[in-house]
């Protein structure tokens, strides 16, 4: 099971690399971009709540970026849940892929989590730029992949799964980049810039930490395991 489902991650990861060098493929992967934007303002969503705050609103750009408006809660953690938590998302289900956790689930999952943030679209339509935009299309990726959890084969969900998670790790790592580099050269308004104000410390050694806690995560749940099996005379 694990040499299967190792296979369907390396595929996912190839496929990513392919279409990096395919001209124009970035609208074919349109979708997956906003998947992606879903999962990391549900991050801030959920890191709401779980720090005694509340989400109230979300919205997304036809760009892919985001806004989640909340009111309490840590804002340390809050700021910090959107990159993270799309990294998190991604090596998580890569990891419950690679033990043998049913595909169908995990999709499962990753519908629910981005049906769960449009309500907070549908009370953003007065006040988060882009909450309509995000119904439209929030609605349709969330129905895609129930719909894949429900009729796809175990193969292609594995496939699809693999192709997802590796999208929002490597997605993540890349907004973390841009992230890195607005820190650094410009004052445009980011979650970086958030912590700045709140905390005094500069918004790039904020990029620089969400960044290396990125790289951690992916490391323990996802690279260290398959190279522990790679070590151990094991087929991934």
């Amino acid at each position: 099971m694990k040499a299967n489902t190792s296979r369907s991650i390396l595929v996912g990861a190839l496929l990513t690399i392919a279409l990096s060098f395919v001209p124009y493929a970035q609208f074919l992967t349109y979708p997956v971009r906003l998947f992606v934007t879903f999962i990391h303002e549900g991050g801030h969503a959920l890191a709401a709540l779980l720090t005694g705050g509340l989400p109230v609103a979300l919205g997304v750009s036809p760009d892919a970026s985001g806004v989640t408006l909340t009111r309490g809660g840590l804002g340390a953690v809050i700021n910090a849940a959107g990159y993270l938590g799309a990294t998190l998302f991604g090596a998580l289900m890569l990891a419950a892929l690679r033990r043998g956790v049913a595909p169908k689930k995990l999709l499962a999952i990753m519908a629910a989590s981005v049906a769960l943030t449009l309500p907070l679209a549908l009370f953003g339509l007065i006040s988060a730029p882009g909450a309509l935009f995000a119904l439209v299309t929030g609605i349709p990726i969330a129905l895609t992949l129930a719909v894949a959890a429900a009729k796809l084969g175990r193969s292609n969900q594995e496939l699809l799964v693999g192709f997802l998670g590796v999208q929002c790790v490597l997605n993540a790592f890349y907004d973390l980049n841009t992230l890195f580099l607005l820190s650094a050269h410009t004052n445009v308004h980011t979650d970086a810039q958030n912590m700045q104000q709140a905390t005094l410390i500069p918004a790039i050694v904020w990029a620089i930490l969400w960044m290396g806690t990125a790289i951690a995560i992916l490391w323990s749940l996802v690279l260290r395991p398959m190279l522990r099996d790679l070590k151990a005379g094991r087929s991934i």
